[in-house]
């Protein structure tokens, strides 16, 4: 009896744990290199219907006044790096508006354009010029549920002119060639620059790692780098940027055998 008793104690508590352990990793240490002949898990039919569900939700809390603490694929529960991404945001938007009415930005992988709502709505002395920078079924989307949005598919496209601020907020590290981009993206920026939402190591060398997030409904594989702080700084230093102020997206986010655990980190750079 003491047994039985026992059991029906400690059950409860240790199921749950089972089923977690049972589960496959849904975020797993790639390697040093990017993987070879790479589809891109971003351009998915579960993300593009994951945004589609969650937008009227967005959209309403962004004209109201409840806390911005959602994500484009996620709107169902209050999450905080969502909320410290957007109010990061909204305080470079604040630095680059002193004494300016109109400001163009690029939001580069800025998906549905939500970032260019909450300007607008949060910052209605400015007139905003806001261009989006996505991959084509994402641009389909957003120009049919956000149309006050320029959405444009080519990076040649985006880049062929400059903009007051540019952001990249959890994007930059989603692709292979991320000095490239990065460059590109400085090269853009007239004043401003801000790397935001960006997984960072501080001990150890760049590295790639995957996430299968099936337990939030999507069936691709996103590959991305986990940057050295220190590199992705003086990248930014050699394409002529002082770093202004660093912030914090999130805390430790371990990744199944990683050499060292990431946390998420932004960069507001300030053109010299």
């Amino acid at each position: 009896m003491r047994i039985k008793r026992l059991l029906r104690l400690l059950l409860p508590g240790l199921v749950p744990e089972l089923v977690d352990r049972m589960r496959p990793a849904e975020r797993v240490y790639f390697g040093p290199r990017w993987p070879r002949d790479l589809q891109e898990g971003w351009d998915d039919a579960t993300t593009e219907a994951a945004m589609r569900r969650n937008w009227p939700t967005i959209a309403d809390r962004i004209a109201g006044a409840e806390a911005l603490s959602m994500l484009p694929y996620k709107s169902e529960q209050p999450d905080l790096t969502a909320h410290n991404m957007l109010f990061t945001f909204l305080f470079v938007l604040a630095r680059a508006a002193h004494r300016r009415d109109r400001l163009s930005v690029l939001d580069w992988g800025g998906a549905l354009g939500h970032y260019g709502l909450v300007a607008r709505r949060l910052l209605p002395e400015v007139t905003f010029d806001y261009v989006v920078k996505e991959m084509e079924t994402n641009c389909r989307l957003g120009a049919e549920l956000n149309p006050g949005v320029e959405f444009v598919s080519s990076d040649d496209a985006c880049f062929a002119r400059s903009y007051d601020v540019v952001v990249a907020n959890g994007s930059m590290h989603y692709v292979e060639d991320w000095k490239l981009i990065a460059t590109r993206l400085a090269a853009a920026a007239r004043g401003w620059l801000l790397i935001n939402c960006q997984p960072i190591v501080r001990r150890v060398a760049s590295y790639v790692v995957v996430q299968r997030l099936r337990s939030q409904g999507y069936q691709g594989d996103f590959y991305s780098h986990v940057l050295n702080r220190d590199e992705l700084i003086e990248h930014f230093k050699g394409c002529g940027f002082a770093l202004e102020r660093e912030v914090m997206s999130w805390g430790v986010v371990p990744y199944k055998g990683a050499p060292e655990d990431t946390t998420g980190a932004g960069f507001l750079f300030k053109r010299l």
